[in-house]
Parts: C-alpha cells; structure tokens; sequence
C-alpha cells in the first residue's frame, strides 16, 4: 500500500512539472518572440559517392516566429568551410515565417558529414540556437573492387 501511495504521489509531482513547462512555453510566447526551426536537424543520410552533386551541399531551414513580438536574427554563423548564403535580415512578425541557406562543398571521397548552422536572435525561448547537418558519403555497395595503382602484367 506504501508503495502506491508512493508512486501515485511521484506520478502527480511528475504531471504537474509538464503541466508547468507548457504553461512556461505560453507565457513566453504571449510576451516574445519565440523561435522554432524546422527542420530542427538535417540529415542527409547516406550518399553514394557516385551520386554527389553540387547540390548536395545546398540546405535550407525555416525559421518561424511563434511569439507575439518580432523575431529578430542577429546574426547566423556556420563552421566548418560551410557559406551562409542568405538569411532573413528584416523582423520576423509573429506567426510569421524566414529561411537560413547554407552551402557547402563535398568531396567525393568516403566520410562522414558533421557541419553546424549557428543562429543568433533576440527569441525568449533560447537566443542561441544551433542546427546540425549530418550525413555519410559512402562508396557504393555495387562496388565490389578497387584498384588501385597501375596495373601491370608480368611475363
């Protein structure tokens, strides 16, 4: 019987921390700007190397404004010889919409893809916000052998 008590008292401190989170995300968006962006993370999955292009390295992520004041991006930053191409520079109304573009290069050899979109803005939900790309060039599994080298034939 403790034992019941016990977790039923646990479970209803549990609901009312979640009850408390959501009306947190309310209240700050009744009051601010607040930042969602979709997609939150980019992957890629898995590239053949024979099927890398230029514009793999083309993406492009939606930044929307789920507050009740103006999103304002101070700046957007990305690492790892990756070129933010264009942002949104103007407020972002409430319920309103922007894009991040970045563009990288690849090349076409096996490896892994690790590149990060920083975003700088003036969101009440967190005013640094960070968006991963990931994905993995990989030789083709069509490909049986590899050589290497020169080939040269003995007598």
């Amino acid at each position: 019987m403790k034992r019941y008590v016990f977790f039923t008292v646990l479970s209803l401190m549990a609901f009312n921390v979640l009850a408390q989170e959501v009306g947190k995300d309310d209240e700050l968006k009744a009051s601010n700007p607040y930042i969602r962006i979709e997609p939150a993370e980019v992957n890629l999955g898995k590239i053949p190397v024979n099927k890398v292009t230029e514009d793999l390295g083309n993406v492009e992520v939606s930044i929307h404004n789920d507050g009740d004041k103006p999103l304002i991006l101070n700046q957007v930053t990305a690492c790892c010889g990756t070129r933010v191409v264009e942002w949104t520079r103007e407020p972002i109304p409430p319920k309103g919409k922007g894009k991040v573009k970045v563009n990288f290069r690849e090349g076409t050899h096996p490896h892994r893809i690790s590149r990060t979109i920083t975003i700088t803005s003036n969101a009440a939900n967190g005013n640094i916000q960070k968006v991963g790309i990931s994905g993995e060039i990989v030789v083709p599994s069509e490909v049986k052998e590899i050589k290497l080298g020169h080939s040269r034939e003995l007598d």
